[in-house]
C-alpha cells in the first residue's frame, strides 16, 4: 500500500508542471543529501526544526535523515499535501530528541551503533597523531569521515569513534575531545602568534552591542587583536571600462578600513582585480579572510583552490547561498528571499488582531510561484485564518466587485500581495485604491521587489501602508548614516549608493568580529544580531562551518509619507 501511495503522489506531483519534486526515491535520479538543520522552532509548545528543502531533495529522504515519517511531516506542513516539496520553501521537522542522530549513526558489523564524538584538527597534526591520541586506528577514522586518504586540513572538524571497552574509555574521549575543541577555539588554528591573555571586554561594551537598529560602536571598538588581514577580490577591470557597481562597493570597503583604523583597529587589505586572473592562493589562505569576489561562479572558483582553509565571504549575490551544499568555510553575508518571505508571514501574524481580515492575492496562471508558494506556505505555518483570492490581470476591471464581498468595513484589512509581477502588483494597487476610496481600512504586505518598480506611483505604497521585509534599507534619520555620507560626499565627491553602503557593513563587520574574537571568530557569528547602517547580521551555521545571513529588516510605507524602519 505504501509503495501504490507514492506512485500516486508522484504521478500527482508530475501533473503541477514539475513545480514541485518527484517523491519516489527511485525515480531514476540521484537525490540531493539532507544536511540536518540545528534551527528550532517553537510553534503551539511545540518543537520543530527548520529544514530548507534543495533540489531533487524527496520527502522520504527528509523523513529518513531526521529520523521521522513522511506523515509526521505532512501533520507539521499542512500545505505540503496540496503543494509538494518546493525548491528553497522551509519546511518544519518534528524535533525528537536524538532520532536525527540515530538516524545518521553509522553501524558496527554486528548492528551494535558507533559512538563517536568530534575533533578540530590543529595545524600541526595528522590523521596518525590523532588516531593515537584516541587509541583508535588512522583507518577507523578515514571509514568514519567518508576519507579517501589521510590528507586532513587545519580546523577540519572530524568523528572520533569511541567502543565500550576499547582504546581510551568513552569519557576519558569525550573530555580529551571538549578539551582539544575548546583549545582550538581559544588559540591560533595556524602557526601564528596566540592572543595576549590579558586582553578583555568591558561587560558595558558586551551588553550595548546587543542593541538593535543602531550602529553597533561598540563591537566595532573593542577588540581581543589590534591586527586584521584580509583579501578583497573584486572585477574591477581597471585597465578597461570600471564597473561603478564595483567601485562603490570598494569605496564603502575603504571608508570602513579608515573609520576601524580611527578606533584603532590595523587593518591589512590586499586588493585583487578578478580581471587580472585569479589572485595567489597561497597568499589567500594566509589572510583571516575573503571578501568577494562577487558573482558566484567566480566565488566557487576561489572556494575549489582554498578548500576550506580560509573563510570565504560572499558580499552581494542572493542566489550564492546554494555553494554552501558542496564547500566549507563559506559564509553568504546576502539574506536570501526565501527568509524575507518567511518573515513577512510571521509578521502578519504578528500584527494580527482577533476579529480582523487576511487577504491572500496571487496571480492565477503566473510563470514564476516562488513568491507565492513561499509565503502562502509561511502563514500556514503561522495557522493564520484568511481568505484567498486569485486571479488574472485581464480581470482586474471586476475585482472590486468580488473585494467587496471578502473585505469588512469597521475593522482592519490585512492584503497579502503574494507576486513578483510588477504588471500585476499595478493592477492590485489600483483595485485597493478603489476599496480605500469606498471607506475599506487597508494595511498591505508584499515582497521586497515592489521597491524596484518604476512604472507604480509611490504614494499610492503610502496610502496602502506597505510592509515589506527586505534585506537591505538605509534609515537616513540614523545620526551614523548621516555622518557616512557626509564623509562619503567629502572623499569621493558624489553620493553614496547602496552598493557602497553594503562595503561598508559588510566589510566592518567581519574585520571587526575576527578582531573580537580572533582566531575562532566564525564560530561567535550567530551569537547576537548587529545592526550596521544598510544591513543586519544574524548567521546560521551548518556542519561544515558554512555561515548564511538570515537577517532581515522591516520597513512600513506610512500615510505620512514617511518611510520607517521597524526593525
Amino acid at each position: 500500500m505504501k509503495r501504490i501511495a507514492i506512485l500516486v503522489l508522484s504521478a500527482f506531483l508530475a501533473s503541477m508542471g514539475g513545480t514541485a519534486f518527484a517523491q519516489d526515491p527511485s525515480g531514476g535520479y540521484t537525490p540531493t543529501p539532507v544536511t540536518v538543520s540545528k534551527e528550532k522552532v517553537k510553534l503551539n509548545g511545540k518543537i520543530y526544526l527548520s529544514h530548507v528543502v534543495l533540489e531533487r531533495q524527496t520527502l522520504f529522504g527528509i523523513a529518513k535523515a531526521y529520523g521521522v515519517s513522511v506523515e509526521e511531516i505532512y501533520e507539521a506542513n499542512p500545505p505540503l499535501r496540496e503543494t509538494g516539496l518546493q525548491k528553497n520553501a522551509i519546511i518544519l521537522i518534528p524535533f525528537k530528541e536524538g532520532a536525527a542522530e540515530a538516524a545518521a549513526q553509522p553501524q558496527e558489523p554486528n548492528g551494535a551503533a558507533t559512538t563517536f564524538i568530534e575533533h578540530t584538527v590543529r595545524w600541526y597534526e595528522d590523521l596518525d597523531d590523532i588516531a593515537k591520541k584516541y587509541g583508535v586506528t588512522a583507518k577507523e577514522i578515514m571509514e568514519l569521515n567518508g576519507l579517501k586518504n589521510k590528507k586532513i586540513q587545519a580546523r577540519q572538524v572530524l568523528k572520533i569513534p569511541v567502543r565500550g571497552g576499547e582504546g581510551i574509555p568513552a569519557e576519558k574521549a569525550q573530555e580529551e575531545g571538549k578539551e582539544v575543541t575548546e583549545e582550538a577555539q581559544e588559540g591560533p588554528s595556524t602557526a601564528m602568534e596566540a592572543v595576549p591573555e590579558d586582553t578583555e571586554a568591558d561587560p558595558e561594551l558586551l551588553d550595548q552591542a546587543q542593541q538593535p537598529n543602531q550602529i553597533d560602536s561598540s563591537i566595532l571598538a573593542w577588540t581581543s587583536r589590534d591586527q586584521v588581514n584580509f583579501s578583497l577580490i573584486l572585477p574591477l577591470n581597471a585597465g578597461g571600462k570600471v564597473s561603478e557597481v564595483n567601485m562603490d562597493f570598494y569605496s564603502g570597503v575603504l571608508m570602513a578600513v579608515k573609520d576601524m583604523e580611527a578606533d584603532g583597529l590595523k587593518v591589512n587589505m590586499n586588493v585583487y582585480d578578478l580581471s587580472a586572473g585569479i589572485p595567489p592562493i597561497d597568499a589567500l589562505v594566509k589572510d583571516d579572510f575573503v571578501l568577494g569576489p562577487v558573482a558566484s561562479r567566480d566565488i566557487e572558483a576561489i572556494l575549489q583552490r582554498v578548500d576550506g582553509r580560509v573563510p570565504v565571504i560572499s558580499p552581494l549575490d542572493q542566489k550564492a547561498g546554494t555553494l554552501a551544499a558542496n564547500y566549507r568555510n563559506f559564509i553568504q553575508a546576502p539574506t536570501p528571499v526565501e527568509n524575507q518571505y518567511d518573515d513577512l508571514g510571521r509578521w502578519v501574524k504578528e500584527d494580527y488582531r482577533e476579529g480582523e481580515q487576511i487577504l491572500f492575492i496571487s496571480e492565477k496562471g503566473a510563470g514564476n510561484v516562488t513568491a507565492s508558494v513561499a509565503i502562502r506556505t509561511s502563514m500556514a505555518q503561522q495557522e493564520l485564518p484568511y481568505e484567498i483570492l486569485s486571479y488574472a490581470i485581464v480581470e482586474g476591471r471586476g475585482i472590486p466587485n468580488i473585494l467587496t464581498e471578502k473585505m469588512v468595513k469597521g475593522t482592519v484589512n490585512r492584503v497579502v500581495v503574494a507576486s513578483e509581477s510588477e504588471a500585476f502588483i499595478g493592477d492590485v494597487i489600483r483595485n485597493l485604491g478603489i476599496m480605500m476610496g469606498k471607506g475599506y481600512d487597508i494595511v498591505m504586505y508584499a515582497p521586497s521587489k515592489v521597491r524596484t518598480f518604476d512604472t507604480i506611483d509611490g504614494s499610492a505604497y503610502h496610502q496602502a501602508s506597505l510592509h515589506i521585509s527586505t534585506s537591505y534599507f538605509v534609515d537616513y534619520e540614523s545620526p551614523a548614516v548621516d555622518r557616512f555620507v557626509k564623509t562619503y560626499r567629502a572623499l569621493f565627491q558624489t553620493e553614496p549608493s547602496q552598493f557602497a553602503f553594503q562595503g561598508y557593513d559588510t566589510a566592518r563587520y567581519f574585520a571587526s568580529t575576527c578582531a573580537r574574537y580572533g582566531y575562532a571568530w566564525t564560530h561567535m557569528l550567530g551569537q547576537n544580531q548587529v545592526s550596521l547602517l544598510h544591513t543586519d547580521f544574524q548567521f546560521s551555521a551548518d556542519g561544515n562551518n558554512n555561515h548564511q545571513n538570515t537577517a532581515v529588516r522591516r520597513i512600513v510605507y506610512q500615510k505620512d509619507f514617511m518611510t520607517t524602519l521597524q526593525r
